[in-house]
């Protein structure tokens, strides 16, 4: 039951964040034409935020995997599928990294000045 309700709260957390992006005040490109350091340290701080709520739910995904040994998995075995779920999961998490370190160099130039 418990696993149900994070699975459900995971898929409204992802279905927000895919939202958010639509109201963003300004694109990415126009930030960057204007070096809008501000503005892109927002943006990928965002990004790295969506990326480690998408590595989460497909840790959540692995996991019911491993406590329900007897849930189809298609052609693959399910410690296969297991596995699949955490490289899927481990590339968010890379992503989210390389997102939070523009989001601190951006935030750097901020400091610095133009």
């Amino acid at each position: 039951m418990l696993l149900k309700v994070r699975l459900a709260c995971a898929f409204m957390v992802l279905g927000l964040l895919v939202a958010l992006p639509s109201f963003a005040a300004e694109s990415l490109e126009t930030m960057i034409s204007k070096g809008d350091h501000q503005g892109l340290q927002g943006f990928y701080s965002q990004q790295a935020q969506e990326f480690k709520a998408k590595a989460n739910y497909w840790d959540t995904v692995a996991e019911f995997y491993e406590r329900h040994p007897g849930e189809p998995t298609g052609d693959r075995t399910r410690a296969q599928h297991i596995a699949h779920c955490q490289a899927i999961s481990e590339t968010f998490r890379k992503a989210a990294h390389e997102a939070q370190n523009l989001a601190t160099e951006h935030y750097d130039m901020t400091r610095k000045g133009p």
